[in-house]
């Protein structure tokens, strides 16, 4: 039997994580701990922390891990800007971005750099995502797109599962776009994801391997505020859309906007925003309308029916590897306990 031999074993590859945060420690201490759990990638992890209050900085400097470094903004400068600085501070040909909250599987990175090395061409990639909410119960799944070549689904509708923290992508690519939009905070991702697919196609790992929290008290869940940046996005984008004859796709951000409202309570609001979405051709508004004003028992079989229709297999890969960070699980991370 032929042995392998060292020099056959391919080096990890070199990833840096870029991690904005403000004053959440201890879900900061969760997120990185599931960012150092990564697989088979050389691991350096730059925490920005926006003017913090809470001692975060310092929580992270105690845990003397050699691969995390922290990078503080005196004054708080968003969220865009805190990647960016994060972005400066990349030394490695591979850059992803994670929010303060959210969770990955030990083998996201990995197995984004595989899709990527099945499609040379690609200079980025995404994967599958679970919503969770604060006790790391699935909430939905939200399924890659499946075209490589995704530029005009960009500029129609957001099509990148997870949030902030679903893409790997090449740093010199990600600094020849410019980074993120400082004048954007909501949806700066989309238009990051959307600049990105104008340059490259998207290489896509099809498995659940990001966790996006929801929480009504975090940033996206101001609806003015999205609003206001999805008229700047339209405008940003026009000359392009008019280019390749594509129009914005409300419904779905409708849509999602109206989940954001029920979720703080504001039926009113929602349900006006559902109807929008479903005047928009996005059918799903009207199902959640019927969620929203069920009493609490039928809303919870409505949620298990719900979940039910996610297939098994997905369901169990992810529920798997967020059972470390389920509420109460044995083994889960506490605050100034990372991997090794």
């Amino acid at each position: 039997m032929t042995s392998l031999r060292r020099e056959d074993v391919p080096d990890p590859a070199p990833v840096s994580v870029v991690i904005p945060t403000r004053n959440r420690r201890e879900l900061l201490l969760r997120t990185l701990h599931s960012v150092l759990r990564q697989r088979e990638v050389a691991l350096s992890v730059i925490v920005v922390d926006e003017a913090g209050t809470d001692g975060s900085a310092d929580a992270v400097r105690a845990l003397a891990d050699p691969r995390v470094r922290v990078v503080r903004h005196p004054v708080r400068r968003g969220v865009a800007q805190a990647r960016n600085t994060g972005l400066e501070h990349v030394r490695t040909p591979w850059v992803a971005f994670v929010d303060d909250d959210d969770l990955w599987a030990p083998d996201k990175l990995a197995a984004q750099l595989e899709a990527l090395r099945s499609h040379p061409e690609a200079q980025w990639a995404c994967t599958g995502a679970v919503n969770i909410d604060s006790s790391c119960r699935i909430l939905s799944v939200a399924l890659p797109p499946p075209a490589s070549d995704i530029a005009d689904l960009m500029l129609r509708a957001q099509a990148i599962p997870g949030g902030g923290s679903g893409v790997l992508v090449t740093t010199a690519l990600a600094r020849r776009i410019g980074g993120f939009d400082t004048a954007l905070s909501n949806i700066a991702d989309w238009d990051f994801y959307l600049r990105l697919s104008l340059r490259s196609p998207l290489a896509v790992a099809p498995s659940l391997l990001v966790a996006y929290r929801i929480d009504a008290s975090g940033m996206a869940h101001d609806i003015a505020q999205s609003r206001r940046e999805l008229v700047y996005l339209d405008a940003k984008h026009a000359d392009e859309r008019a280019a390749r004859g594509v129009s914005l796709d409300l419904g779905p951000w409708l849509h999602y906007l109206g989940g954001l409202a029920y979720r703080r309570r504001r039926l009113v609001v929602g349900t006006w925003l559902q109807l929008q979405a479903a005047r928009h051709g996005d059918l799903r508004a009207l199902r959640s309308i019927v969620g929203a004003v069920l009493p609490d028992r039928l809303h919870a079989v409505y949620r298990r029916r719900s979940f039910d229709q996610i297939p098994a297999d997905l369901r169990q890969d992810a529920s798997a590897w967020l059972a470390t960070y389920a509420e109460g699980a044995d083994g889960a991370p506490q605050p100034g306990r990372v991997p090794a």
